[in-house]
């Protein structure tokens, strides 16, 4: 009996399609046993997995990244004579070897006549190798048919069980393992069927039969269908989840259509992602640039379609995918240089591959899951992070409410963009730094007053209504304190100061939200945390349409941090209140979090991985927020990024330097030094020293009890 073991990852979904597969090979294999498990059970049982591995034939392996899992399986397949190891960890791939075809640590490459003819397969960029070798997959190995080494055609061999594997699909996972079983495990299976090929990159619809091949055919074909009035955002979707027919695509496409955006759902290996929005999409802005001469892409399709954001599902680098994960694959410059020239959202929002929904509503979102969904993408320039579902048991399932959180960000973000400026309304916020200390409109590292002015004097140039615009920051800064510390009379109808009703504030959340609030506070209006009656204060003045005001205060005493593990925490109502005001009676376009650092991201909620149940979630809602953050705190930064929906703006720290002594000190110190060689011989400097004591003015500030002993009164004695 030979024995072939199958381990994948990020596809425990897929395991009964696997499974079945393995069944219908095996119906024509009777000498053939296929075991299949998924990278949870690596995790959670290996038990289960060692037993098969010791007797197997072939091991087969697929995305298996996590490096505790990595070295585990390194130590009990490498003497399995057939590894077939793709789109791993590089030491699990390491192993791969299929005949004479062997890939080793330090792999020499393919033979010339190989790359000569993989080189025709791509545009000659580094950064397309990838994506033009799944081109090479379909008539590599027929061109390798006519070159007669051993080596070669174990190549061969191995390009065709790769072909099998990313076609995907029931009939295709069946052929591989025929195609293992006749030509290394010397079992007859007789006519092998071919791949049943589906197009690498392409478009669908679950209205539609079949797949497009062009984002123009798709457009058109939707023009006829559907309504064309909304903004155009690309999904980038999982190729191998479409062949599979995974329920949570068309479910994702209809909710884009409900909340009224035009979805335009591209599937993809993985490996090509950027070739998409480099070559199949553009935009306004970059239209607008290369009508000006300022040509960054010259690969452009002539019917490339022109879209409003993007959303990929994929996560990992956009450059690569999960192949781009590895060091020697990561193009960062690459991915930066293709956004830049869309100079449009680009968000990534998934389901969870591999953590459940249990695990991420509880713990948050952990280990490689974090990874792929925030961690890589976040090098490229990925921002608001929405996870869209997970797993229950082994299949996945899309979360409606965080499908409206993503779509909600997704329309503010375009309507900031499409909003004439002069119309655009923003929010400042700002902070004290230290908290508590009295230092009200200021931030770590930052001169607030002066980058204030500043900001809005450039804001005003661009055509932003700044109003009747003081010509100093410390005047705005003062008229903001103002309006914070200004007492409210509820029942004094001529109050100008900015105030929301307890029953607004009830109606803005809603029932649930309330009432954990009340259940925390004890009562919605006798916290005494700038609540006047049935009114909080929010404060702030208005420049035009720029609303500038102080983030409230916690309310809680302590660390911060602690608010993200006290679960049962909440924040006070009038902080509730001045989020939700900015929301629905502000209204504004984009918030700015002026300065090092706020607090609404260390609100409670889910440590990584908003929930609807996240505070930091619920209050900003979908507002744009952009956050001005000093560069050299990445660590607190992340989590504004990540937590607060922050798009960071990096400043410099002042520059620091070590201040030394100066003057009388310095001579003072190399008296000393010079005394401390030998006292008895250099007691002749003692008069000296003393005379640099009183120089200096040490005398006065720190007082020498010693001297005083002896009777020397430095306040009086000249040497």
């Amino acid at each position: 009996m030979s024995r072939i073991v199958v381990i994948t990852g990020f596809e425990s979904f897929n395991l009964d399609l696997y499974r079945q597969a393995a069944q219908l090979a095996q119906s024509r294999c009777e000498g053939l046993d296929i075991q299949i498990f998924s990278d949870r059970s690596l995790s959670q049982e290996p038990e289960i997995i060692e037993n098969p591995l010791k007797d197997a034939d072939v091991f087969f392996a697929s995305l298996i990244f996590d490096y505790d899992q990595v070295i585990w399986l390194k130590e009990r397949v490498e003497n399995i004579p057939i590894r077939l190891v793709f789109e791993s960890a590089l030491e699990l791939m390491s192993l791969t070897r299929l005949g004479k075809f062997v890939i080793g640590e330090k792999p020499k490459g393919m033979p010339k006549p190989i790359k000569f003819i993989l080189s025709k397969f791509s545009s000659g960029r580094e950064e397309d190798k990838l994506a033009g070798y799944l081109s090479f997959l379909k008539t590599g190995p027929k061109l390798l048919k006519f070159i007669p080494a051993k080596k070669v055609q174990d190549l061969r061999n191995w390009l065709i069980i790769y072909g099998y594997w990313n076609a995907g699909g029931t009939e295709n996972f069946a052929a591989m393992c025929w195609t293992i079983a006749e030509k290394y495990l010397d079992i007859k299976v007789g006519d092998i069927p071919e791949p049943i090929e589906t197009p690498n990159m392409g478009l669908l619809h679950p209205d539609y039969d079949g797949y497009f091949t062009s984002p123009r055919d798709y457009l058109n074909w939707h023009q006829q269908e559907k309504s064309l009035e909304n903004s155009l955002v690309a999904i980038l979707l999982y190729r191998k989840h479409v062949i599979t027919k995974q329920p949570y695509i068309p479910q994702l496409i209809r909710f884009f259509e409900q909340q009224g955006l035009t979805p335009v759902p591209i599937f993809i290996n993985g490996v090509e992602g950027h070739v998409i929005v480099r070559d199949w999409l553009t935009t306004t802005y970059e239209t607008q640039q290369r009508n000006l001469g300022n040509i960054e892409i010259r690969s452009l399709v002539k019917d490339a379609l022109e879209v409003d954001a993007i959303v990929s599902t994929i996560g990992f680098p956009l450059v690569g995918g999960p192949a781009g994960s590895m060091e020697a694959g990561r193009q960062v410059e690459v991915a930066k240089r293709i956004l830049t020239a869309k100079n449009i959202p680009y968000i990534v929002a998934a389901p969870l591959l591999i953590q459940d929904i249990y695990s991420w509503t509880r713990q948050g979102i952990g280990g490689l899951q974090s990874v792929v969904l925030y961690s890589l993408p976040e090098l490229d320039g990925a921002i608001d992070t929405v996870p869209l579902g997970g797993l229950v048991g082994n299949d996945i399932y899309i979360i409606p409410e965080r499908v409206k959180r993503l779509t909600g960000r997704l329309k503010k973000w375009i309507n900031l963009r499409k909003t004439e400026t002069k119309d655009r309304k923003i929010a400042i916020i700002l902070y004290g730094f230290p908290p508590g200390y009295g230092a009200t409109g200021t931030a770590a590292l930052l001169n607030v007053p002066r980058s204030l002015l500043n900001l809005l004097q450039e804001l005003e140039k661009q055509g932003y209504n700044i109003g009747e615009l003081p010509e100093d920051g410390e005047i705005i800064i003062n008229q903001v304190k103002a309006a914070d510390e200004a007492i409210v009379n509820p029942n004094d109808d001529s109050n100008s100061t900015t105030t929301v009703n307890v029953r607004k504030l009830e109606e803005w959340l809603g029932y649930l939200l309330t009432t954990r609030i009340e259940k925390q506070w004890k009562s919605l209006t006798e916290t005494g945390i700038k609540t006047y009656g049935d009114e909080y204060q929010i404060g702030g003045i208005q420049l035009g349409n720029v609303w500038i005001g102080y983030k409230p205060p916690l309310g809680i005493s302590g660390d911060p941090m602690r608010l993200m593990f006290e679960k049962d925490l909440t924040p006070h109502p009038q902080y509730a209140a001045f989020y939700k005001w900015l929301q629905h009676n502000f209204c504004a376009d984009a918030i700015i979090h002026f300065g090092m650092h706020g607090t609404v991201e260390w609100l409670p909620g889910s440590p990584l991985g908003n929930t609807g149940y996240s505070w930091s979630d619920i209050l900003l809602g979908d507002i744009p927020n952009l956050y001005i953050y000093a560069a050299n705190n990445p660590s607190e930064s992340i989590l504004a990024k990540r937590r607060g929906y922050g798009v960071l703006i990096s400043h410099n720290v002042p520059p620091y330097g070590r201040a030394g002594l100066y003057k009388e000190l310095m001579a003072f110190r190399e008296l000393i030094a010079d005394y401390r060689e030998d006292p008895n011989k250099n007691e002749i400097l003692r008069e000296g020293i003393i005379q640099k004591i009183v120089d200096s003015g040490l005398a006065a500030d720190c007082k020498f009890q010693e001297g005083k002993k002896l009777g020397i009164d430095f306040t009086t004695r000249k040497c």
